[in-house]
């Protein structure tokens, strides 16, 4: 437990330092310690920080800023939550299921990479929703707007397996939307 606690003080004092940045002459608040490393070192969930850092906040009397910037993470993260459980059935409804990736072969150094499998395409989908998430802070503690955002990161996704005839990706059970259920060659 006395980890768990050295963690939210680390934390904490990670947010509070300032770091110059490289080119434009600002400022970057923190030091670039990573929150997921240091929940990690410390064998601490998510949920768990969040409870000790609002205790962690409360004896050392932090400001105000640090308390919502507390608050927003765990409100950020709660969103992100709800969002991947309505992830997963949607990928499975669009595309051939992860679960069914054929084992990983090894393969030389020289050898050509083989096409992306469903599986690397949920991450790939997922990363790609949460890095344009992030690009918008305004949104990342909205349900609604990351559902529609969600919503357009999968049609993009798909759209470019569907342009780009990758339907060994594709369920074949989605008819795509399409008046008569094909799909347009």
């Amino acid at each position: 437990e006395q980890m768990h606690w050295l963690a939210c003080a680390l934390y904490v004092a990670c947010r509070k330092g300032v770091v110059p940045t490289v080119g434009r002459g600002g400022l970057h608040q923190g030091n670039g310690v990573s929150l997921t490393r240091l929940l990690r070192s410390t064998h601490l969930s998510l949920v768990q920080f969040f409870n000790k850092a609002r205790k962690w906040a409360d004896m050392c009397n932090l400001k105000k800023e640090l308390r919502e910037k507390i608050d927003k993470l765990e409100r950020n993260f709660a969103v992100s939550n709800v969002i991947f459980k309505k992830y997963q059935p949607i990928f499975v409804d669009l595309f051939r299921d992860p679960a069914q990736d054929p084992p990983k072969v090894a393969r030389s150094r020289k050898s050509k990479r083989p096409p992306c499998t469903p599986g690397e395409l949920f991450d790939f989908c997922w990363t790609l929703f949460i890095r344009v998430k992030a690009a918008f802070p305004s949104i990342s503690d909205d349900l609604v707007n990351s559902y529609h955002l969600l919503l357009a990161t999968c049609d993009y996704v798909y759209s470019n397996a569907v342009m780009d005839k990758r339907d060994d990706l594709l369920n074949p059970g989605f008819d795509g939307g399409e008046e008569g259920g094909e799909r347009e060659e």
